[in-house]
């Protein structure tokens, strides 16, 4: 079988990019990858098409080239990859000639203003968090959605987002199905220590992701642990200055850690620490479920994060750690510090986490998609 995986932008250092790369090197079929611009991780494909032009418009605005690409590697399923408007550019394509599977990561809508206001626009404007095409689905009604995916001949659409799931049911005649992604199968095992506990993050150096609130929660937890340490494992963004000096303002640079390269074994980071924190302030702060806390889940780390779409999807509160709301330090700073003063708590919720991702293991993504082709190829 031959597969072509189209995707506006590919690094399998981000979500949609980590799920096709993952996937893809555990399906048994000849792979290409058709994108604006390829950044990394290009191993796992045969062939490796970059079309340039731009990400937001992609693929409408590359008609001919994505036709000789599709030409030149002739596949028996195109997978297309991307949100809910990606149906909209690619109808009109050569796509529409070929059997065709969707992966539709997530349906994301504007944030309240009330939200929008607390956790400030301009960060919420240099995130993913309000662009232009998340108004645009905000308003998307979801029969022009799916009549899009109609008219591009769709076979299968996989979506690891409820919401989505939950939108276009009413209006598609073909098989959803739940796409669990994201945990790891690792023999790593985080332990517990009473005497310097670490509590890490790992994501972009984004106030919307609640680096900030993490900043502002952890003067009281070192007032419960005072041996507790911070460690962020940052990925530079325009707000690092501003993170930076937060740390400073608030005297916490003794006891604060932050490590902006790229990181060679993320999972041995996370085996390393205590208490995994991802504060996320808006339900598609990333497209679900967020893979950072599903890592951290996997080797038993327990995990303090926000009630999100995007964390909801990997995380129920009590199994693998707690939920609270997002841009509350002080109910954040609360759930590390039971943690890591509780011991049996602490040992509960580690156990608890390497069974609660099995439902979002690679392999049974895997085994999920290659179903969908498939089906797709009959």
């Amino acid at each position: 079988m031959r597969v072509a995986h189209v995707i506006a932008e590919y690094s399998r250092h981000e979500a949609m990019g980590r799920t096709v790369a993952e996937t893809t090197s555990r399906i048994d079929a000849s792979a290409a990858v058709i994108t604006s611009r390829a950044h990394d991780g290009t191993d796992v494909f045969d062939r490796v098409y970059e079309l340039g032009g731009g990400v937001e418009t992609f693929p409408a605005r590359r008609g001919a080239a994505l036709t000789a690409a599709l030409t030149d590697f002739a596949p028996d399923v195109v997978h297309l990859h991307g949100g809910a408007l990606a149906p909209l550019l690619a109808a009109g394509t050569a796509i529409r000639g070929h059997r065709l599977v969707m992966t539709m990561y997530a349906w994301p809508t504007l944030p309240p203003p009330r939200s929008l206001r607390e956790a400030g626009l301009r960060a919420a404007s240099a995130s993913n968090v309000l662009r232009p095409r998340v108004l645009a689905t905000t308003v998307l009604p979801p029969a022009v959605a799916a009549a899009a995916l109609r008219r591009a001949g769709l076979s299968v659409l996989l979506t690891p987002d409820p919401r989505v799931e939950r939108k276009l049911a009413p209006h598609l005649d073909v098989p959803i199905r739940r796409l669990g992604s994201g945990a790891p199968a690792t023999r790593l095992r985080a332990t517990y220590d009473p005497q310097s506990p670490v509590v890490v993050f790992a994501g972009r150096a984004e106030s919307v992701r609640g680096v900030d609130t993490l900043i502002q929660a952890f003067p009281a937890v070192l007032a419960s642990v005072p041996g507790a340490r911070l460690r962020l494992l940052l990925i530079e963004r325009p707000e690092l200055p501003s993170l930076l000096e937060m740390i400073r303002s608030a005297g916490l640079g003794d006891r604060v850690e932050v490590i902006t390269e790229t990181r060679k074994d993320l999972l041995a980071d996370m085996a390393s620490a205590q208490v995994g924190v991802w504060p996320f302030k808006f339900d598609y702060t990333t497209s679900p479920p967020a893979m950072a806390v599903t890592e951290a889940l996997a080797v038993g780390l327990p995990v303090v994060a926000t009630r999100v779409a995007c964390v909801a999807a990997a995380l129920t509160d009590g199994h693998g750690g707690f939920l609270v709301p997002p841009m509350d330090p002080p109910s954040l700073a609360a759930a590390i510090i039971r943690l890591l003063l509780d011991r049996s708590e602490w040992q509960t919720q580690s156990e608890a986490g390497p069974v609660a991702v099995r439902r979002l293991s690679w392999e049974l993504a895997a085994k999920t998609t290659a179903a969908a082709y498939a089906k797709a190829v009959g």
